[in-house]
């Protein structure tokens, strides 16, 4: 797999097909949809008869180090509207529209774009769908928004989300949750991703596998503790809490828990903490964009190659954590959703025919997240198909959702907004200029 190749295609084609589509004024009415504003949403790309009656769109961060990543899931998007669905959703023609939650100050997902989309979204009728937010703090901002919405609450779907109190609790989310994410007191919000109480405690089993032993090698000695950081943020800490809990658990020791100050200089001081406990493993909690690789890259001047360093989804797209040199070989990154590699025939079929659409070369494979996008993308628009045009029907149609043997297997969505029954958690080791597949975590839950 050559996914740095892969992603810098990406992008190029990406910016090739933002040119296409409309730009109108029309009202919002089912004859014309009404565009979600340029300041933070690219055209509305569509090529069906007409213009389109409704949106659906895509909220993620478009600038900053996880940019190419998520450029992936927008053509993940463009390719399913167009090639399976034909700008169709049943009766409704259906355009969709590119939005950036992320600033170039920031160079990451920023809390002001975050809301100020998220009204956006609420206040134009035309959106019957939004595929998103990649960054659980982001959607935390959004889904009130979008659950108060005019005719609605305006359904969202997120592939990447893995918060816990976006839709349960756990011992260290934040009071109120979930319920003050849903004013109405309807839910309007799923996701595909498992929460973070699953992908914490997965690594805390990595690290206890058989797997991770042969990973490492003759020369592996059994962890026994770890130093855990983390970026302070809703993602960040919650996924660093739940390894946390399992570690201590499994009686691996915990010597450290503080966090990373994405703003810093240097986190040599950090580094000589970590080595004067010995830790035999750090855990980073947190998302690549807030400073991540001069963080690795500083850590490891301290440390030197001894301890193993694990990450979660946050340290994805691997070309960004790779930014990193040498300090990133070896360590080992978590997602939420199975290898590609161990996808069902509906997967493997749909990761043929997109990597044909995008030119890849022979055994090249797209990003997980973007291929899980697509997944998300046919499951709201069927959820459009099904219903009568409304917000508030795509919506109760999403909860509805039955997947049989589709991109992501079989599954459906619990009271909740969760995907059950299958719970999945990958790991791959950054080895070279990729990422090697070394274990997974598959758990069987009820509803």
């Amino acid at each position: 797999m050559k996914r740095l190749f892969l992603l810098a295609l990406v992008g190029m084609v990406m910016a090739v097909a933002a040119v296409v589509g409309y730009s109108s004024s029309a009202s919002a009415t089912r004859e014309a949809a009404t565009p979600l504003p340029s300041s933070a949403c690219g055209p509305v790309f569509y090529k069906g008869s007409g213009k389109p009656q409704y949106l659906i769109a895509s909220d993620l961060p478009l600038q900053g180090a996880g940019r190419a990543q998520n450029l992936a899931m927008g053509k993940a998007i463009q390719y399913v509207l167009d090639k399976q669905y034909h700008f169709k959703a049943g009766k409704y023609s259906i355009g969709y529209q590119a939005c950036d939650d992320s600033t170039a100050q920031a160079a990451a997902w920023d809390a002001a774009k975050c809301t100020s989309n998220g009204r956006a979204y609420a206040a134009n009728n035309s959106l019957l769908g939004l595929l998103g937010t990649f960054n659980s703090g982001c959607s935390k901002l959004i889904v009130p928004l979008a659950n108060r919405a005019p005719g609605g609450p305006l359904g969202m779907l997120s592939v990447a989300n893995t918060g816990v109190g976006l839709t349960h609790t756990a011992p260290w989310t934040s009071p109120g949750e979930p319920g003050v994410y849903y004013p109405t007191g309807k839910r309007n919000y799923v996701r595909l991703a498992a929460s973070d109480d699953y992908q914490g405690p997965a690594a805390v089993d990595l690290l206890l596998s058989k797997a991770f032993k042969l990973a490492q090698g003759k020369k592996f000695a059994p962890i026994k503790d770890v130093y855990i950081l983390h970026d302070n943020q809703t993602f960040g800490k919650g996924v660093a809490e739940a390894f946390k809990l399992r570690a201590e658990q499994q009686g691996i020791k915990v010597l450290g828990f503080e966090p990373w100050d994405s703003k810093a200089t240097s986190y040599e001081a950090i580094g000589n903490r970590i080595k004067a406990t010995n830790a035999d493993s750090v855990y980073l909690g947190g998302i690549v964009c807030n400073n991540g690789a001069k963080l690795l890259k500083d850590l490891r001047a301290v440390l030197g190659s001894g301890p193993v360093f694990v990450g979660p989804d946050g340290w994805t797209p691997y070309s960004a954590t790779l930014a990193a040199g040498s300090a990133a070989q070896g360590m080992y990154v978590s997602y939420a959703g199975l290898p590609l590699e161990k996808l069902g025939p509906s997967g493997k079929k749909f990761i043929k025919a997109f990597g044909k659409f995008l030119h890849l070369k022979k055994g090249e494979l797209p990003p997980p997240y973007a291929v899980y996008q697509a997944q998300g993308a046919q499951v709201m628009l069927e959820a459009i198909k099904r219903s009568n045009g409304t917000r508030s029907s795509v919506t109760s149609q999403l909860f509805k959702t039955r997947v049989v043997k589709g991109i992501m297997g079989t599954f459906h969505f619990d009271k909740n907004g969760d995907i059950v029954p299958t719970k999945a958690i990958s790991f791959d080791q950054l080895q070279g200029n990729t990422g090697v597949p070394v274990f997974a975590v598959i758990l069987k839950v009820k509803a």
